[in-house]
């Protein structure tokens, strides 16, 4: 049987194949997709897709808020907490989607005035309902997927998201070769959409089947307690997109369009999918910090239950298996982050002389250093976001996020009238980055869930280190053979990832982890020759 860790991290590895699939697709289609429906249909799809993303906002914070209470009221074995809390969340859920129909309603409206700009008349209000359509089925999707990911069933949900970002690639070729054009594919995402949020439902009824969605659990308690906490959950993200949609309005307005475009393609592409990777490695630790923290009792206890904490919040100290779980993931986490940024540094330029041309590589300086910067403190502080979000102590990430935001425009502005260019863009993103997030952020995590400071910083420097350390022979190979043509980058990557591992697990496990990892590749090849 599955342990629920075991399910975690199925289902993180699961939402990072999809994540794969997903760039190996848009990598593809995308210059499909312009050849097939030419640049003003091209236009009116990316200004739907920023329509949608911006809907985005009306989330609220609510995906990760939801998942994190069913997980603390199921590992209780609450069942009247988990059906109120659930009932409840798909309620708001179903609001939220209320709300952004009607904004593509008014979407389609208001851009019927203006579709002539675009020679197509109604194409563009079209383009604009149906992407809006397809993000409120989704916002529906997300209140049934957070009852399954808080039931620790990521496996599951990470196993959808997996086939369904198949079958969109799929279907969107499929539509483009047959000649289909612009509406036809705002349909067929709907049409996916819609089914996969019938599959969420049938999981849940399998998977969860003590839980009942039902108009009558709705309680208004519940939802104070959720805007509670996703309230800071909804400034992070407010901030985070400060920090990544400033940069190219600060280059536009201070530079040139060419230089948006080689900023946008080189650094803020290649990093977003760097943070994306690391988010869905990160994502299952929420419930996981969430589980180890209901077993425990905190000041979060005494105020449900209208009474005064004990102790001071953060001061408790808390189990030794949670402070070993969140040594072993922040480890974890370094590794990933220390090797995807040698990935950015020593194939980023071949790889973008081959992707886009040599002609794109004056923005790789900035893409250098931004991958510097996220290797070093991007994979500890997902993970120390993870575990503040999981004990309900996060409102110091959002105050964290929107500093970043706006020291990062600030500075950003600043660098470039000092004439760094797009570096000076870069390093207004990455100092605050690093003095937020590297520095402030852990030093208040530990406070807050009672660690020694010495204790982390000394698990910190040795474990970066070792992951430094272990990328010196495959960054001389790299150097050495690497040339922009993908095979052979495709083969440089693949001996490179090999030898760190190896080094990683000869240097930076514990003995009773590399047993543990051990036995597990074992059981696993046991039961494939099975």
């Amino acid at each position: 049987m599955k342990t629920p860790l075991l399910r975690l991290l199925q289902g993180a590895g699961l939402s990072c194949g999809a994540l794969v699939v997903g760039v190996a697709f848009g990598l593809f289609l995308t210059p499909y997709m312009l050849t097939c429906l030419g640049d003003r249909a091209y236009g009116v799809f990316a200004l739907a897709s920023v329509f949608a993303g911006w809907c985005g906002l009306l989330d609220f914070g609510l995906t990760t808020t939801t998942s994190r209470y069913i997980t603390r009221y199921y590992v209780k074995g609450d069942q009247v907490g988990v059906n109120e809390t659930g009932s409840t969340a798909i309620v708001l859920f179903g609001g939220i989607s209320a709300l952004v129909f009607l904004l593509a309603c008014g979407a389609f409206g208001l851009a019927s005035l203006f579709g002539d700009r675009f020679d197509e008349t109604g194409l563009l209000g079209a383009a604009l309902f149906f992407a809006g359509a397809s993000f409120a089925v989704s916002k529906i999707s997300d209140g049934v997927c957070g009852v399954l990911k808080g039931a620790l069933r990521q496996e599951l949900t990470g196993g959808t998201v997996f086939i369904f970002r198949i079958l969109f690639g799929l279907v969107n070729f499929a539509i483009l070769f047959l000649g289909g054009r612009l509406i036809a594919l705002f349909v067929g995402n709907l049409v996916l959409t819609i089914l996969q949020l019938c599959v969420y439902i049938l999981l849940t009824r399998r998977a969860v089947p003590s839980f009942r969605f039902s108009f009558s659990s709705f309680r208004k308690k519940r939802v104070r307690s959720l805007f509670r906490y996703s309230f800071f959950a909804f400034l992070a993200q407010a901030g985070e997109i400060a920090v990544n949609r400033s940069d190219l309005i600060i280059i536009a307005a201070l530079m040139s369009m060419a230089d948006v475009a080689r900023y946008n393609l080189v650094v803020v592409t290649l990093v977003s999918y760097f943070n994306s990777f690391l988010y869905e490695t990160s994502s299952w630790e929420t419930n996981w910090f969430a589980r180890l923290a209901a077993f425990e009792t905190t000041e979060e206890d005494a105020l449900e239950q209208g009474t005064s904490p004990q102790t001071t919040p953060g001061q408790a100290r808390l189990s030794d298996a949670f402070y070993e779980s969140r040594s072993a993931i922040t480890r974890a986490s370094i590794y990933g982050s220390v090797f995807m940024a040698f990935g950015l540094l020593m194939f980023g330029r071949p790889f973008i002389e081959r992707w886009i041309g040599a002609e794109y590589l004056d923005a790789f300086p900035a893409l250098a250093l931004c991958g510097v910067a996220a290797g070093l403190y991007r994979g500890s502080a997902e993970t120390n976001a993870r575990l503040l979000q999981g004990v309900a102590r996060h409102r110091v990430l959002a105050v964290g996020a929107m500093l970043h935001g706006l020291l990062n425009v600030a500075l950003s502005v600043l660098f470039v009238r000092l004439g760094l260019g797009l570096l000076g863009v870069a390093l207004g993103t990455v100092l605050p980055g690093l003095a937020i997030h590297y520095f402030w952020i852990p030093n208040a995590t530990c406070r807050l869930i009672g660690e020694k400071k010495r204790v982390y910083w000394a698990r910190q420097i040795k474990t970066t280190v070792v992951a430094v350390a272990a990328t010196i022979l495959p960054g001389w190979i790299v150097l050495r053979f690497a040339a922009p043509e993908y095979w052979r980058l495709a083969i440089l990557a693949v001996v490179s990832f090999c030898l760190y591992v190896a080094t990683v697990y000869a240097f930076g496990l514990t003995r009773d982890e590399r047993l543990s990892a051990k036995a597990l590749l074992l059981r696993r090849f046991a039961r494939d020759r099975e």
